[in-house]
């Protein structure tokens, strides 16, 4: 197979780049896998999550993304090969000297296996729209770093690394396999069950689930909640709900098509856990609206209000963690 035709898609409301990438890989691969099965199985569908409460609120949610990548793709029969650890990969977009380092060690390791047909999973370091994404390289070039590859958007283009991916995996090998619907659903829910009780490997230095609301209401509580950012934020905050209303929904999709398939009880429980989700998504209505956003925050009544949205969204999502543990037990029994 030539990594020339490895074309990673974009897709209307379908915003996690690292399930949209192995969706790409196994589509190359000839199998065709559901984006709301991907990224459920990476937890993704139930994440909400912070690195450094400090940064920018419109980057939250694109850190530790791939927390659960290495006990997904097996599943999916990708076999990775990660360039490094995930401690080495936090702030490394800060660190002028891995530049040096990334040429020295693992640029050669990247040719080899581009040399050998192996595609390689690069977070961040692309131009343009495509700067915070994961994507796909799939090819040498004399511009840029000198390696080239494909995201979500780069309009089915291949475009040029700018500075070097903070994370990399090889795709050593590629069966492709999409689990059947009893052990994707056992698969999805182990592991939403993880992101929900802020139990990921603390190697990732994320913070998830329900524990990451208080800090987002905290940001505004102030005049200015993205201090990152010029002026007061409203664009940083609509993405932060964006991306977790995105995320509920892929979850609600996914949900939807296993609750049929389960029994009585279960679908129950399944109910459930949608009407949370949907919840959660009901009460970030007006954060997700710039326009409302911005007029809310120019006021502190107006800010009051956008935490007290947030704080409703917590208790929804504290919902969600104790119907999905209690799925989790009975799907294991």
């Amino acid at each position: 197979m030539s990594l020339s035709s490895i074309r990673v898609q974009a897709q209307e409301d379908h915003t996690e780049t690292l399930a949209l990438a192995l969706q790409a890989l196994l589509r190359w691969a000839g199998c065709q896998a559901g984006y709301a099965d991907l990224n459920a199985g990476l937890g993704l569908a139930f994440m909400t999550s912070v690195r450094n409460p400090e940064r920018c609120l419109a980057t939250w949610m694109a850190e530790g993304r791939d927390a659960l990548l290495e006990r997904t793709a097996p599943r999916f029969g990708i076999k990775l090969r990660a360039l490094h650890p995930p401690e080495a990969a936090a702030g490394l977009e800060d660190a002028p000297e891995f530049a040096q380092h990334f040429d020295a060690s693992y640029r050669p390791l990247i040719e080899r296996a581009l040399e050998n047909d192996q595609p390689v999973l690069a977070c961040r370091g692309w131009p343009g729209e495509s700067a915070e994404l994961w994507g796909i390289i799939t090819a040498v070039g004399d511009e840029g770093l000198g390696l080239r590859g494909t995201t979500p958007a780069s309009g089915g283009e291949l475009i040029s690394l700018t500075t070097p991916p903070v994370q990399a995996y090889v795709v050593e090998e590629i069966r492709p396999h999409v689990p059947p619907d009893d052990e994707l659903l056992r698969l999805a829910v182990r592991h939403a069950d993880v992101v929900l009780r802020n139990q990921l490997d603390r190697r990732f230095g994320i913070t998830s689930g329900p524990d990451v609301y208080p800090a987002w209401r905290e940001r505004l509580r102030h005049e200015h909640v993205c201090a990152a950012c010029s002026g007061h934020g409203a664009n940083c905050h609509r993405k932060m709900a964006g991306a977790v209303t995105h995320a509920r929904e892929s979850a609600v999709e996914f949900l939807s098509h296993h609750r049929d398939r389960v029994a009585d009880t279960a679908r129950h429980l399944i109910g459930q856990i949608i009407a949370e989700c949907e919840g959660v998504i009901r009460v970030l209505v007006r954060s997700c609206n710039l326009d409302s956003v911005g007029t809310l925050l120019d006021t502190a009544e107006g800010r009051a209000h956008l935490a007290d949205d947030v704080k409703l969204a917590q208790a929804h999502e504290e919902r969600i963690k104790t119907h999905i543990g209690r799925l989790g037990e009975m799907l294991a029994s």
